[in-house]
């Protein structure tokens, strides 16, 4: 009989991710994901986030798949507009990042931020995926403080 366990050589542990921060914002550490970050903002107003999610994938799916899928899921939204995209490196694992504009629930306008990486695993990848986002009126403050943050990404293997 053959014993197996997690993690092992076989079924390797997740990557860890990190991110530096801004001051105004702070851990969201009740959303229950890896990561997530949110700033802080007046009451009612919305709160622009960050949230990093790490995915198990098979191995031979491609950063060309994976980035397919995130633009798959932002294309059918609303209104939906790219603002800008191209291609990234974290801790030197090719990704790439797409900036889109959409209209949200109860009319808001939104932007995000999507960045892509896949981390090759062995038998297995994991797919590190960072989105923020705010509404387009808090775009020109608010912008450069996720896009800093999506920056900041470090994947720890």
């Amino acid at each position: 009989m053959t014993e197996l366990r997690y993690p092992s050589d076989d079924f390797p542990a997740p990557v860890g991710v990190g991110v530096s921060i801004p001051d105004g914002w702070v851990p969201l550490p009740l959303v229950a994901l890896p990561l997530a970050v949110g700033r802080e903002v007046a009451e009612g107003e919305f709160n622009p986030n960050l949230i990093v999610l790490v995915s198990r994938i098979r191995a031979d799916q491609s950063l060309d798949d994976a980035h397919a899928q995130a633009l798959g899921a932002l294309r059918p939204l609303p209104k939906m507009r790219e603002l800008g995209g191209g291609d990234v490196e974290v801790d030197g694992h090719a990704g790439r990042w797409v900036e889109a504009q959409f209209r949200g629930g109860a009319g808001a306008v939104l932007v995000q931020t999507v960045r892509t990486v896949v981390v090759p695993r062995g038998p297995v990848a994991d797919l590190v995926q960072l989105t923020g986002t705010c509404t387009v009126t808090q775009h020109p403050w608010a912008g450069p403080e996720i896009r800093q943050i999506a920056e900041s990404l470090r994947i720890q293997e």
